[in-house]
């Protein structure tokens, strides 16, 4: 046997197609050690590639014509490493002299794509492999592992402070401290960035309660990390806060994807502390992750085939209980998920960059419903029309808004813009100068949900000179009759719009107390359950032939 073959590439000893020994070498690169390994067949881990043509795609049928003409120049095949995930690699067989059935199978590796090259932990494709392995061979009851994401918080300051050298220092030195932290036979790996995962089997079939206080004291052993800086190179020392997220293992999750995110979801949650923590996936997690999912994958179709329903909820004069609007509320009723309520579904579509689609969706709608009430001679009052910041900040949106204006032939006086979302506003130029360019359309501009937060407030006082209205928020109106701080608040607002000469609407107003309160306020407009419910066009176009006729 060549020394430097032997030092240099994993090597098999194989005999009637089971695996005899294995060299240091194989344990190092594919890692599984001799005990694991010797018994196994062959072609358990080795498969030879489809286009390895000359063994007839067959190991048997190789190592056959190995034993005729002593050996096979190098073939392209995989090796399954202990992880369970599959390498490219150039295999090499030879017959050992005098034996006819024993045979030396040594390969190069050609591509790994498990292994961190910062850390040389295994990553993100081996514990997925791991994952997906195990998944396979569960009980159909529960998982027989959990997974546990750990994630050091605000990472992206070492580098800044001190560079990427230190940076990538730190992260072999919590590499270490990780491992040292888990028994040797549970996987640890680096995802990304300074988010690492964790892989904890039930080796010792412990039940799901001892399982999961074992789970909770490993939890607790890396939170305590954090109680002392790492030291790393040039003296530098580093103090950071872990966010831990786990999987739960009483509950049965279909594939690694679902564990994925609820791992994540309850890393999510522990990130919300200033301080190391850790926070346990639930079923609720579970629930809330999958209809999730659904809502993304049914979105998009849902607004092509128009399965989302507009709504219309009347706006009063509170002095007078006339009629002065409406406004367009969505509405969607999702298969499966039933009833879905549109911050829910609203939010998503932000999240999934769906927002300027769905905006304008529903801005073409109501444009349309316009224009046939107008054909149909039905004296209609103006109709707002929710939009997020993060769509009136788009370059494109009023272009796109006149596009649907001249399509639909819709009047703009009888459109009004409800702006939305004020905390999210990241470009004030340009968020200034499409509320500038939609007010020389003709259309109306109200500020949503006022009251709510002071980001509202900075958001009036840069673009007052373009407003109509102002909504009160419906927390304010909720307890306006019981609570002196919600009324004061109340009237300091109302004369503000006063001071600025706009209208001021109160949402949400559900009895008649609450309606004479803001009459003795001055408050303008109302809307809410005490006028009336959101209605159907149909209800939409019945009350308004009510009040005409």
């Amino acid at each position: 046997m060549n020394d430097i073959e032997q030092l240099l590439l994993p090597i098999l000893l194989v005999e009637k197609g089971l695996i005899r020994s294995c060299n240091q070498v194989f344990t190092e690169q594919v890692g599984y050690n001799e005990m694991e390994i010797v018994g196994r067949e062959l072609q358990e881990i080795i498969t030879l590639s489809e286009q390895s043509n000359e063994a007839g795609g067959s190991l048997d049928a190789l190592l056959a014509r190995v034993g005729l003409s002593n050996q096979i120049s190098l073939i392209s095949a995989t090796v399954t490493n202990n992880y369970f995930y599959d390498m490219p690699i150039q295999l090499h067989c030879q017959a050992i002299e005098g034996r006819s059935d024993s045979f030396r199978v040594c390969f190069r590796i050609l591509e790994n794509k498990s292994i961190d090259p910062i850390t040389t932990l295994p990553n993100g494709w081996a514990i997925s492999s791991r994952s997906k392995h195990l998944l396979k061979n569960q009980d159909d009851r529960k998982n027989n592992f959990v997974l546990i994401f750990f994630n050091v918080d605000n990472f992206s300051t070492i580098n800044f402070r001190y560079g990427f050298d230190i940076g990538d220092d730190y992260l072999q030195v919590i590499a270490k401290k990780l491992q040292s932290v888990v028994e040797n036979d549970n996987l640890v790996v680096r995802f990304n960035n300074a988010k690492f995962g964790i892989l904890v089997e039930n080796h010792a079939c412990l039940s799901t309660e001892k399982f999961n206080t074992h789970i909770r004291n490993i939890c607790q052993r890396l939170c305590q990390i954090s109680e002392e800086p790492l030291k790393l190179l040039r003296g530098v020392e580093v103090c950071k806060s872990f966010s831990i997220g786990v999987s739960e293992q009483s509950i049965h999750y279909n594939n690694f994807h679902a564990i994925e995110i609820a791992g994540e979801t309850a890393m999510l949650q522990a990130k919300k502390y200033s301080e190391s923590k850790y926070h346990f996936s639930t079923s609720q997690t579970l629930v809330d992750m999958l209809s999730h999912k659904l809502i993304i994958d049914a979105l998009p179709s849902a607004i092509e085939q128009n399965k989302i329903q507009i709504y219309y909820q009347p706006q009063y004069e509170i002095k007078s209980d006339k009629l002065i609007g409406f406004e367009a509320l969505s509405r969607w009723h999702h298969e499966a998920l039933g009833n879905i309520t549109p911050d829910v579904f609203v939010g998503i579509a932000e999240e999934i960059g769906l927002h300027f689609d769905f905006d304008l969706w529903v801005f073409r709608q109501v444009c349309s419903q316009i224009v046939t009430w107008r054909k149909q001679g039905l004296q209609i009052p103006k109709i707002a029309i929710n939009i997020s910041f993060k769509t009136l900040e788009m370059t494109t949106f009023v272009d796109r808004l006149k596009t649907v204006i001249e399509q639909t032939q819709c009047p703009t006086e009888f459109v009004e813009l409800e702006i939305t979302e004020t905390a999210s506003a990241k470009n004030l130029a340009s968020l200034n100068n499409n509320i500038v360019r939609v007010k020389e359309l003709g259309i109306s501009i109200a500020i949503d949900d006022f009251g709510a937060g002071y980001s509202s407030l900075s958001m009036i006082r840069e673009f007052h000179a373009s407003l109509d209205k102002l909504k009160l928020d419906r927390s304010l109106i909720r307890n306006i009759c019981n609570t002196e701080v919600d009324r004061e608040f109340t009237r300091q607002i109302i004369k503000l719009s006063q001071v600025l000469d706009v209208h001021i609407l109160a949402e949400g107003v559900e009895d008649k107390e609450q309606k004479d309160m803001l009459h003795s306020l001055d408050c303008d407009q109302a809307q809410g359950y005490y006028f009336a419910k959101p209605m159907t066009k149909s209800g939409a176009e019945q009350l308004i032939k009510e009040i005409t006729n």
